[in-house]
């Protein structure tokens, strides 16, 4: 590095003199508009991709993610404790939630073992579907 600064220093007049031939400017517009197309077309792609993951995000049903029983099942739990928490002190309303959400041994733990998680959840979802349209009914109710 020292050895062209040196040779800068020693040829600073020379080289602020010297002129680019004629073809350089030409060869750089060149090859500065090829770079440009280029960057172009990769904004261009990943912006294409970007979009098909999100279609294909929106695409996907999200029951497919994550549909295990237990989240099956903690999904429910937090949803009903959602409800619990718009229902407050209304009395008829806590006791119409209780009686639809009540269970002294969750469906979850009924379940028998030689179903596969995807078939468990399958149940799970179905059951506590139902039970969660009532609590619905019964937020929108007091809203």
């Amino acid at each position: 590095m020292n050895n062209l600064e040196e040779y800068i220093r020693e040829n600073a007049a020379r080289l602020d003199t010297a002129l680019t031939p004629e073809s350089a400017e030409e060869m750089f517009l060149l090859r500065w508009k090829a770079g440009q197309k280029s960057r172009t077309r990769r904004i261009f792609f990943y912006c294409l991709s970007v979009a098909a993951a999100v279609a294909l995000l929106a695409v996907l049903p999200w029951k497919y993610f994550n549909n295990s029983p237990n989240a099956v099942y903690s999904r429910y739990l937090a949803s009903v404790a959602d409800a619990w928490e718009v229902v407050g002190e209304n009395e008829e309303a806590a006791q119409m939630l209780s009686s639809l959400t009540y269970e002294a041994v969750p469906l979850a733990d009924q379940l028998p073992e030689d179903l596969s998680p995807r078939e468990q959840a399958e149940i799970l979802n179905a059951y506590y579907g139902e039970l969660l349209e009532g609590v619905n009914k019964i937020v929108k109710t007091i809203k």
